[in-house]
């Protein structure tokens, strides 16, 4: 292969200063080259003669996340295209990424259509079989089109379903799931190295989803998932599921984020010995709103009398709000005794709370926790290596917990005025 060229034309007036150009792989994506965007918005990046053909990544602001397209290096064409202020991409030079371009826009738009037949309250399954018939002609077209193209592999591997032999809606739904998967080969490590994967599998996932039972159907759809890529080497299994999952949870798929954890990820990462995995799962899932909260002893002394207490074991009140804070953190000196405050004009027994002082030493903690008799104090020495700050993923203090009478997680505000919410019955 020669040496090929990326040249892009970007909005002058849009703020674009780079772009970075990374390689997309199954774990991450990796660093190959940038070059600036001058004043005209000009832009050229070599796209050097070893570089394996694929998907790669283009990032051209920050944060990188949330500003990249992706686009296909064939090795065998120069690649040019034009960046709106307003985002809209657009190849002027190579085929290849014409082709997938317009053909994505078009799948999504034949998903839209079909997704809106399917929602009208009567379907129509004579609209519905018309659909999948056009949509079946384009995709012949297409892939004939592309049949000697790099770009062919992604456009096989995306197939929309062109089956229109069915006779009732709820066939058309049984066969479309059983169909979705089946064209994409998880073992072609071209395929693996794109975004491709993920997006196939979350696809997957919600839109075959029951509506009036969403989370058992999506777990059913995560196992049905996990056996269409069996085939596939157990390390990019994990990386896969690992990448669903922290999809999930960035979502607050909380339950289906433990499911896929449980049931499948767990067991894969202990089989792979990677014990880092498997202990970000099993706490995770530890903390998850609705999980009993992890247990942890404390000291009481009556005189020379030393006794132990435990989270499980209190009987007290209704609900447990569990702070982690330290004597030395201004934040925490401002809000843990607003939050003495409130829990004392309380009911008795409705709130009582549990606040875990994360210290290095304990002279620092002991005066200013006796300014707060309200609460069940709890000295954590180690402050970031303690237990249980440990048991609670704590890495920043104040961290707050609430809980029911059964010490079940039922909220994690993330700041005073959202605990207070909680405790008024606001949320």
């Amino acid at each position: 292969m020669s040496q090929q060229t990326l040249k892009g034309n970007f909005a002058p007036d849009g703020g674009y200063q780079f772009g970075i150009l990374y390689r997309i792989a199954p774990d991450n994506v990796f660093y190959v080259t940038d070059s600036n965007v001058n004043a005209e918005g000009s832009f050229e990046l070599a796209m050097k003669e070893d570089l394996t053909p694929g998907m790669y990544r283009l990032v051209y602001n920050l944060p990188q996340d949330q500003h990249f397209f992706d686009f296909i290096f064939s090795g065998k064409e120069p690649i040019e295209f034009t960046f709106s202020k307003d985002g809209k991409l657009d190849f002027t030079v190579s085929e290849e990424n014409k082709l997938w371009q317009s053909y994505y826009a078009e799948m999504i738009t034949n998903e839209a259509k079909i997704s809106e037949i399917l929602a009208a309250e009567e379907v129509s399954e004579r609209d519905l079989k018309k659909a999948i018939k056009a949509q079946a002609k384009w995709y012949e077209e297409v892939n004939e089109t592309s049949k000697n193209m790099f770009v062919n592999q992604f456009i096989k591997a995306t197939k929309p379903f062109t089956n229109d032999d069915f006779k009732t809606v709820n066939q058309y739904e049984l066969k479309a799931k059983q169909d979705y998967l089946s064209p994409f080969d998880f073992n072609n490590t071209t395929l693996q190295n794109s975004g491709l994967p993920l997006e196939r599998a979350i696809k997957f996932v919600y839109n075959f989803a029951d509506k009036d039972n969403l989370e058992a159907s999506h777990n059913y759809n995560i196992d049905d998932l996990v056996t269409s890529i069996t085939s596939t080497k157990p390390n990019y299994q994990k990386l896969l599921l690992t990448n669903l999952w922290n999809f999930l949870i960035t979502n607050e798929q909380v339950a289906e984020a433990n499911h896929l954890a449980e049931k499948h990820l767990i067991p894969l990462a202990e089989s792979l010995q990677d014990a880092t995995l498997a202990n970000k799962l099993t706490l995770y899932k530890s903390i998850s709103l609705g999980s009993k909260a992890p247990n942890f002893t404390w000291p009481i002394y009556d005189g020379d009398e030393e006794t132990t207490m435990s989270l499980h074991q209190l009987d007290e009140a209704e609900n447990y709000i569990i702070v982690f804070w330290s004597s030395l953190c201004s934040h925490c000196l401002k809000e843990v005794p607003l939050l003495h405050s409130k829990i004392a004009a309380l009911e008795e027994g409705k709130y009582k709370v549990i606040a875990v002082g994360l210290e290095d030493f304990e002279q620092e903690w002991s005066p200013k926790a006796a300014n707060f008799p309200q609460f069940i104090n709890v000295l954590g020495l180690g402050k970031w290596e303690n237990d249980i700050g440990n048991r609670y993923d704590v890495s920043a203090t104040p961290t707050y917990f609430v809980l029911d009478t059964d010490k079940k997680i039922v909220a994690k505000p993330e700041i005073l005025e959202a605990l207070f919410e909680v405790v008024d019955g606001e949320k």
